[in-house]
């Protein structure tokens, strides 16, 4: 795999970021701040999603053609309503915001799935550095400051920015009403360009593969689809569901994606999934399997 993976060098995507310009009508130039919340509030609009990964992962073999760069997540949002995920969200972020003139760089993340298994992005603006993260939704600039912990307000819950001095480590927690959740933790260093190319193309041989999974803000709460499970959460309440019986349907309604993708998406997976069994790469559970539950969904179609 290191031999295919592509070398990623900063490059401006001028028609990506002109057409994420003209998609969202922004007509702000300056790189202040005020332009940042702004950015980051239309980005916010494209949603986490790994069925577009999926699809990609089934129709290449060559890993280099499996990423997809900013043009495509642009083009796929504005016709299919698809996003990305981390990776592909915070490398079309990168390009966006250094065109306008800011100086940024993504960091790598460890959640509780292991480390350097996300990724988001740190903005220095006038001496002062932000953390902005595409791939988890936060839609606005958070200070890091590591004498204090910063509190901050999103759609669906709080967020607190913890700095633990002696780890040298910012951890991010969210809270609601009633509960709070470890969510990730990194360190404020740049990840070099080959590293961020080899973790995201060693990301499609990742769990996260082995289900569709979706995740969006809208109207004071957070959407999450993993699979068949899906979960409202605001300040006040979350509620799941169980989406089987009306599976495109919901995803359609909630986050505009046809259908026919969703399909082409289970199809992949199907196909993906098969692949890793040939290769003793994946053993599936005995219940709950892809193939299963992508007949338990068409069987309600």
């Amino acid at each position: 795999m290191s031999d295919q993976t592509p070398i990623l060098k900063f490059d401006p995507h001028p028609e990506a970021v002109s057409a994420f310009r003209k998609h969202f009508s922004i007509s702000r130039e300056k790189p202040d701040i005020e332009l940042l919340k702004e950015i980051l509030s239309h980005y916010s609009q494209i949603p986490y999603e790994n069925l577009s990964k999926i699809i990609k992962h089934h129709q290449f073999d060559d890993v280099s053609e499996k990423i997809r760069l900013p043009e495509e997540v642009m083009e796929d949002h504005a016709r299919f309503h698809l996003g990305g995920t981390c990776f592909a969200l915070t490398f079309f972020l990168e390009a966006i915001l250094k065109q306008h003139g800011y100086n940024c760089y993504p960091v790598m993340a460890d959640m509780r799935y292991g480390p350097n298994t996300h990724c988001a992005m740190v903005v220095i603006l006038n001496g002062i550095k932000y953390l902005v993260d595409p791939g988890y939704l936060l839609n606005q600039p958070m200070e890091l400051v590591q004498n204090r912990p910063r509190i901050y307000d999103t759609e669906f819950s709080g967020v607190e920015l913890v700095y633990q001095i002696t780890t040298s480590l910012y951890e991010i927690y969210t809270f609601r009403k009633d509960e709070i959740k470890w969510r990730y933790q990194f360190r404020d260093i740049p990840v070099a360009p080959k590293d961020f190319a080899r973790l995201w193309t060693s990301s499609f041989a990742w769990n996260g593969m082995h289900g569709l999974c979706l995740s969006r803000t809208e109207k004071g709460r957070m959407v999450y689809v993993h699979k068949t499970f899906m979960r409202e959460t605001s300040y006040d309440k979350k509620t799941n569901y169980n989406i089987k019986k009306d599976y495109h349907l919901r995803i359609h309604e909630t986050f505009g994606i046809a259908p026919e993708r969703v399909e082409e998406a289970l199809a992949a997976l199907e196909a993906n999934l098969e692949r890793e069994r040939e290769l003793g790469l994946w053993v599936p559970k005995k219940s709950g399997t892809v193939n299963g539950e992508r007949e338990k969904i068409k069987r309600r179609m």
